[in-house]
């Protein structure tokens, strides 16, 4: 008994002399737990994505990059034309670069203030909202510009819906704004959190990008419902690709992600830094990336 008394003492000895050598290497009480708590998190992460992927009864599933422009200053939204254009708003250089089918890059406009969401209609018009200058310019093939609307809060993201009116993301106001051709604003909601994208489906269905952390859906009656929340921190860029999946960027897990109709997602294209933007065109699915000043191109096949 006397013994193993004596073990016992020996032992809580040792362990005191291994607390206090950890305290003197800066390791305290406070890192070792924040270690601990990375460990659960990183544990937490990986059984919700388990469980997304259960939703999509399949796993995440890469696509391959193909192609890699570089050279833009803060790149956040991209459209194209029917020639197959390129256009890239310019967020940190108050413009619109252009590159055409064949590789050729040109600044196809300048003098705004923060350049977000480009979008076209019918006639080949570009649309391209002035986030610091809280207006709508209207930009003709020719590079001319017009202000097509004005007095917006921090308009962020924007798309046509199928009647040929314009979409707007007031980011300061919470807003979906909808313009008609001649200029007319009609608020669909003001029950949003910090929108920055919204795009249309083929049945008349708005969802909505939130940075807050949320993709929010829009009815047709205008109800408003919470559709994903399986991102990090959503990013401006929402897009439908040809089969009718939703992809949008998650800003705040560097990726891109394909969101199922039961609102579970699954990582499309990963390790994208600051990923901003996303537009699905024909078989390819075009990336922003603030870190890198590039636009990524993946295939959709």
């Amino acid at each position: 008994m006397m013994k193993r008394l004596a073990k016992i003492t020996v032992l809580l000895g040792l362990l005191g002399s291994l607390a206090a050598c950890t305290n003197d290497m800066g390791l305290g009480d406070v890192e070792l737990s924040t270690k601990v708590y990375s460990k659960k998190k990183k544990t937490k992460k990986v059984k919700k994505v388990k469980k997304a992927k259960k939703g999509r009864q399949k796993g995440d599933q890469k696509l391959k990059l193909i192609k890699k422009y570089t050279g833009f200053s803060s790149p956040t939204a991209m459209a194209i034309d029917k020639e197959n254009n390129l256009y890239v708003s310019n967020w940190g250089g108050d413009s619109v670069t252009k590159i055409s089918s064949n590789g050729e890059k040109s600044k196809f406009v300048t003098g705004m203030s923060s350049p977000a969401g480009l979008a076209f209609d019918k006639s080949g018009n570009l649309y391209v909202s002035d986030y610091s200058a809280d207006v709508i310019l209207k930009v003709d093939k020719n590079g001319k510009k017009t202000t097509f609307a004005n007095n917006l809060s921090t308009p962020t993201g924007i798309s046509f819906d199928k009647a040929g009116n314009l979409l707007v993301t007031n980011r300061g106001s919470d807003e979906i704004v909808s313009i008609n051709p001649q200029g007319k604003k009609t608020i669909i909601s003001n029950k949003m959190q910090t929108p920055v994208g919204v795009v249309e489906d083929s049945q008349g269905n708005l969802f909505v990008t939130n940075y807050g952390g949320s993709v929010l859906k829009i009815d047709t009656n205008k109800q408003v419902s919470v559709f994903s929340k399986g991102f990090a921190r959503p990013g401006v860029g929402i897009d439908i690709t040809a089969k009718g999946e939703i992809i949008a960027a998650d800003n705040g897990g560097d990726c891109v992600r394909r969101i199922a109709k039961d609102g579970s997602t699954e990582v499309i294209a990963d390790k994208i830094g600051g990923c901003v933007g996303v537009r699905a065109h024909n078989d390819q699915l075009y990336v922003s990336s603030w870190s890198d000043g590039a636009v990524y191109v993946y295939s959709l096949n």
